[in-house]
């Protein structure tokens, strides 16, 4: 058994229709927060992939056999190996670059035959002097650094700003839950005005007014932040389901601990109706004394 009502707040129409508005906010915010979490996941893993490592490229000349340009990747991955700060460097195969070509040239294509540079897969195990580097490679003609941290940074820096966008609009969707919640209390309070001056006449406090719209909205706030959230997660799995014959190591995935936050969704919906609904009843109560 629940709690002693006086208030028949159920009657109330912008009452009833609370939840069904709150489930749409928490559908959204699912959905957003979800969004959020994927790209700051995949900026971690970028971020990850890409910091101590560097490319080199040998680039091929016209009249160069393939026999001498293999002498120049040896040459430059020599180089490269004796570099102070290198941990590793080994030339990618032509079959690996074919593979990594094949979605944009077609499985047929024959790659020996284009006039593409080969490409040197180097491993940093600590911090390095590029410029030096590249001096150093100035003995193997065509050879040049093709560094990963300029378009890194800036490809991160662009990811962290989907980020903010995330929280900025989930922190609008938050205020924006309040505010319908503000207004149906209001609504609220002025249909049940004469029941309230009763209660006030008898000795109500404004504590024991206050905790019944309170507790009210609280399980609205809950009942729809919870149709929110089942239709926002099973949203993002039929995404995921969709996304399964897409190539997996382009894609984030979830990771345990975001399920957590998503599944907080419909609990801070409802202490946000809670604590706005006391808030608002409260300085009402205040003001008709």
């Amino acid at each position: 058994m629940g709690p002693r009502s006086d208030l028949p707040l159920s009657d109330n129409p912008a009452i009833r229709i609370l939840p069904w508005i709150i489930a749409l906010m928490v559908y959204l915010a699912t959905l957003t927060l979800a969004g959020g979490l994927l790209v700051a996941t995949m900026a971690d893993e970028w971020s990850r992939s890409l910091t101590g490592a560097l490319t080199v490229q040998v680039t091929p000349t016209k009249s160069e056999s393939s026999v001498e340009l293999d002498a120049r990747v040896a040459q430059a991955t020599r180089t490269l190996l004796k570099t102070p700060g290198v941990k590793s460097a080994h030339a990618i195969p032509l079959a690996e670059i074919s593979a990594m070509l094949e979605p944009w040239l077609g499985p047929e294509s024959n790659i020996a035959d284009l006039p593409l540079p080969r490409l040197i897969a180097v491993t940093l195990d600590r911090e390095l002097d590029r410029e030096a580097l590249a001096q150093r490679l100035q003995k193997t003609p065509g050879a040049e650094i093709d560094d990963h941290e300029y378009w890194r940074t800036h490809l991160v820096m662009f990811l962290r700003s989907l980020e903010i966008v995330a929280v900025i609009m989930v922190s609008l969707i938050g205020v924006t839950t309040a505010t319908i919640v503000v207004f149906a209390t209001r609504s609220g309070l002025a249909v049940h005005l004469e029941v309230i001056e009763v209660l006030h006449l008898i000795g109500a406090p404004d504590d024991y007014i206050a905790s019944q719209f309170q507790r009210h909205a609280q399980r609205l706030g809950f009942i729809g932040g919870v149709a929110g959230g089942v239709f926002g997660v099973a949203t993002l799995l039929g995404l995921s389901t969709l996304a399964g014959n897409l190539d997996g190591a382009a894609l984030p995935s979830f990771q345990n601990w975001h399920w957590p936050v998503l599944a907080a969704l419909p609990i801070a919906s409802a202490y946000i109706a809670k604590w706005t609904a006391r808030r608002i009843v409260i300085r009402a109560l205040t003001s008709m004394v």
